[in-house]
Parts: C-alpha cells; sequence; structure tokens
C-alpha cells in the first residue's frame, strides 16, 4: 500500500472518528431544521402529497432532492430518521474528501516537487475543519450539495476528454438545482466561464448547445412541476427569509462572511499569494476563483445564515481550501527563490502545513460549532426535548389539535398535528409580511394573525413576548419530566377551547 493511500485511509479514519464524536455530543440528534424536510418526506410517504400541513399547497423546504431521498426512511419505525440521515452525510462527506483530492491533483502549476501539498492539503483541511464535520451528520444536504458541487468542478475541468464528462456534468448541474435554488446560479457560472474560455474547449458549440437544451428541458419539468403543484416556482422560503431586504441583508451577510473568513483567516490568507493576473487566464483556476467569489457575494446579498454553524458556507469550503493550498505552494516558491534553497523551504512548508492543521482544528472546534451549539447554547438539550414533547403531543393530545410553533422542525414531526409556522417559512401568509427585525432567516413574523387561529399549545416565542400573550393563554408543560419542553410553552385554558 502507497504511503498517499495510508494517509487517506488515516483521514477517513479521523474524520469519521470526529463526527461520531460530534454526533455523540449532539446526542446522535439532528438539527430541527432538517426535520421540516422529514415532515415533508413523511407526509408525501402517507400519500398526502410534498406538503407541510394536508391540504396546504405551501413549498417550505429549499432541498427537494434530500428531502425525496429521505423521506423513505421517515416510514421506519423502530430506527430514527437522523440515524439514516446522518450516515448519508457522513459518506457523501468522505466523498468529498476524496474527490477533492482528485480535483487538486489536476492543476498542472509546473509545481510537481509541491504536488504533495496539492493532494494533501486540502482533504485534511476539509477533515479538520469542524463545520464540514458538524454537517456531515447535521441531517441537512449541505453533503450531498458539495458532493455534486465538486461533481461539476471535476468534469468541468474534464470536458475535452470525452462525452462521457458532457453528460457527468449536465447531470451534476440538474442534480445541484434539485438540491437547492442557487443550482440555477452554479449553471449561469459554468456557462458564463464557459463562453468566456470557448478557446480552450473541443467542439465547443456542441458542447454548449447540448447543455444549454438539455438543462432547459429539465427546468420545464421541474419547475412546471413546482407551479403545477404548489402554484409557484419560487419557494416560501425566499419570501419568508426576506431575500430581497438587500440593505438588511448586506449588514447581515457581511457579519456572517466575518465569522465564517475569520475562524479560518490563518489558511485563506495565502489565496492571496496567486498570482491573480496569470490565474484569471488559466481555465481551471479561473473557474475556481471565480465560483468562490460570486458564491460569496450571493451569501452576502441573500444576509448570510441565522446559525453561526456555517452551513451556507460549507458547500465552497473546499474550493478555498485548494485556492489557499495553490496559495501556499506559490509562497513556498518565494522563500525558495529568496534563499536559494530548495530544502530548507520544503522544511519550511512540511513545518508550516502541520502548524495550519492543528491551528484549523482547535480554532474551527472551539469556535463554532461544537462550542457555541454544543457546549455555550445547549442545543442538544433544547433538540432532544423538543422531539419528546412532540412525542407527548402524539399521544396526549387530540390528532385534530392546531399547534403554533416557532422550532417548526421536530415538534410538528412526531406530534403529527396541524401547525402554524410562525416564522412564515411554511406559511404563506407570514412569509408575504413586512420584515420586522435584523436577523437572518427569522425577519417575519405576525403574531397577532397566530392568535386569531387560536392554536391550542404555542411553542416557542417568535416576535412576542410573554406581556403579548393573550390572557386566554396559560405556560404549560408535559407533566411527566422525560417530555417536558426547554422551550416556553402556552396551552388555551379550559374554558376557552370550546370557543375555537
Amino acid at each position: 500500500m502507497s504511503d498517499r493511500r495510508k494517509y487517506f485511509i488515516l483521514i477517513i479514519i479521523f474524520f469519521s472518528s470526529y463526527c461520531f464524536f460530534l454526533s455523540w455530543s449532539f446526542l446522535f440528534q439532528n438539527v430541527d431544521d432538517a426535520y421540516i424536510s422529514y415532515r415533508y418526506g413523511k407526509n408525501l410517504m402517507n400519500g398526502d402529497g410534498l406538503v407541510y400541513n394536508p391540504g396546504e399547497y405551501v413549498e417550505g423546504y429549499t432541498n427537494f432532492l434530500w428531502t425525496i431521498i429521505t423521506a423513505p426512511f421517515t416510514k421506519v419505525n423502530r430506527v430514527d430518521v437522523s440515524i439514516f440521515s446522518s450516515l448519508l452525510g457522513l459518506l457523501f462527506s468522505i466523498a468529498n474528501i476524496y474527490l477533492i483530492a482528485l480535483i487538486s491533483r489536476q492543476f498542472d502549476l509546473n509545481l510537481k516537487r509541491y504536488l504533495k501539498y496539492l493532494i494533501l492539503l486540502p482533504p485534511l483541511f476539509m477533515a479538520l475543519d469542524d463545520s464540514i464535520a458538524f454537517w456531515a451528520i447535521g441531517g441537512m444536504e449541505f453533503p450531498m450539495y458539495t458532493l455534486f458541487i465538486l461533481g461539476i468542478i471535476n468534469n468541468y475541468f474534464k470536458l475535452n476528454e470525452g462525452k462521457r464528462h458532457l453528460y457527468l456534468l449536465i447531470f451534476f448541474l440538474m442534480l445541484c438545482t434539485l438540491t437547492r435554488p442557487e443550482g440555477n446560479m452554479i449553471f449561469v457560472i459554468t456557462v458564463g466561464h464557459m463562453f468566456l474560455f470557448r478557446k480552450n474547449f473541443k467542439d465547443f458549440k456542441r458542447i454548449l448547445w447540448t447543455l444549454l437544451i438539455s438543462y432547459a428541458f429539465f427546468c420545464a419539468a421541474y419547475y412546471g412541476f413546482k407551479y403545477i403543484f404548489y402554484g409557484q416556482v419560487i419557494p416560501n422560503t425566499f419570501y419568508a427569509k426576506g431575500v430581497t431586504d438587500l440593505k438588511m441583508n448586506l449588514v447581515l451577510g457581511a457579519k456572517y462572511l466575518a465569522m465564517c473568513i475569520g475562524t479560518r483567516i490563518y489558511i485563506f490568507i495565502f489565496i492571496l499569494f496567486i498570482p491573480f493576473i496569470r490565474a484569471l487566464k488559466e481555465l481551471k483556476l479561473s473557474f475556481l476563483i471565480s465560483m468562490s467569489l460570486i458564491y460569496i457575494l450571493y451569501l452576502v446579498a441573500v444576509g448570510g445564515d441565522w446559525m453561526i454553524a456555517n452551513r451556507f458556507f460549507v458547500p465552497i469550503l473546499p474550493m478555498l481550501y485548494v485556492l489557499s493550498t495553490i496559495g501556499f505552494i506559490n509562497a513556498l516558491i518565494k522563500i525558495k527563490d529568496y534563499y536559494q534553497n530548495e530544502v530548507r523551504a520544503m522544511k519550511f512548508g512540511n513545518i508550516l502545513a502541520v502548524a495550519l492543521s492543528v491551528l484549523l482544528f482547535i480554532v474551527t472546534l472551539s469556535f463554532l460549532e461544537y462550542k457555541q451549539l454544543i457546549i455555550k447554547d445547549n442545543n442538544a438539550r433544547y433538540e432532544l426535548h423538543w422531539s419528546m414533547f412532540g412525542k407527548w403531543l402524539k399521544n396526549n393530545v387530540s390528532p385534530e389539535t392546531v399547534i403554533a410553533v416557532g422550532p417548526a422542525g421536530k415538534i410538528p414531526y412526531y406530534s403529527e398535528l396541524y401547525t402554524i409556522d410562525m416564522w412564515g417559512l411554511n406559511n404563506d401568509y407570514i412569509a408575504k409580511t413586512e420584515s420586522k427585525r435584523l436577523q437572518a432567516g427569522h425577519k417575519k413574523f405576525d403574531f397577532e394573525y397566530v392568535l386569531t387561529l387560536n392554536p391550542e399549545f404555542i411553542i416557542g416565542y417568535a416576535g412576542f413576548t410573554d406581556e403579548d400573550m393573550a390572557v386566554r393563554y396559560e405556560k404549560f408543560n408535559a407533566p411527566e419530566d422525560e417530555y417536558k419542553c426547554y422551550d416556553v410553552v402556552f396551552k388555551l385554558k379550559e374554558r376557552f377551547r370550546n370557543e375555537k
């Protein structure tokens, strides 16, 4: 067995162990948002269609393909869907680590002496990054989405090597769009870059027209289905998250970007050593730079994310780690030229690579998901008790009961009750109200509207305080300690229940 293969086996063993540690720390759960998709999947498997509440056609998810893939697992009674989705996420993430090594070795920079850094550092950085490890087991679509993006990059670089890569490129572009709406942006970036570098491709016109016609038919089918089923092609989440509030988003997005970049700045700083004038003339480097830059600008424009867990940043981390490694190699070449000593430069590079890897592991573990979500915010306990309270509702209230929730995933999923999503992701009316506060993803709410619907239970604060609560409600919790909800719960008083 070669040393390089042993190295990758060690990386995979470490990464899998790291993910298991994070999953154990999170009590082997997925994040609450994942259960929104699972609820859609469960209703689909029950014959009610791809809906949040049976009979209401609102697209409150942005991960169609992940929702479809995980839907069958919601019918397995003895094993929670989170176990299956975590395993899938881990497998996708391992594939991503391997694929980024294949992509890295395609860069012919006349740096063959430094090829080991290109092949080894990007996969190592990915395995050590807390965000990548956390979202591998977080239950959401990001590992799969990242795989499709890397598949696009890998096959785009190989278009001149045969028709197979064109068909694979088209396939991954479609999968990417089915997984997240940003897939359309990636398609535009790819086609735009292909046109600018058309002289680099054999039979460019055939490639371009095949790509455009295939994607057009795909979009007609996919968005035609959405329009027929939901009455619109834009997800309800687009409105609920206030994507059009540009000024507000720029503030939130800049803050989000600073957090994502800042915890990895000691690695990303090496991107500045890339000779950009030359790089922008090279097909492969310019594609990675364009993809990364446009994606970052997009994240800022939409306001980033309300979670500090870097989930929207995860899909471009592999590209940034490749660019950082290329910059790292260019920095080593400058050191070699300055000292006129390649042995010294390589020795310095090895020491620096180890230092950067250790720093990445320590900083991301200390400041990102593990420290904030699991230690500081104690999210695992909240998440667990949302699940348990949902199960209590399932077993103790009428199936006709109506609930209103802030946490719109686990409680609705396990209770299977009609649910009013107070943040509007799954509620068409609230989603199209005005934004009311400066927070990504949770800008819109209308508590007065929620009260007019007279839900029997209101769970979690969503734009209101205790003082705003109607007198007909009182605080409540499950009588059994095992099922008590950590979040606030209000229940309609008994004497008002008959007025519903």
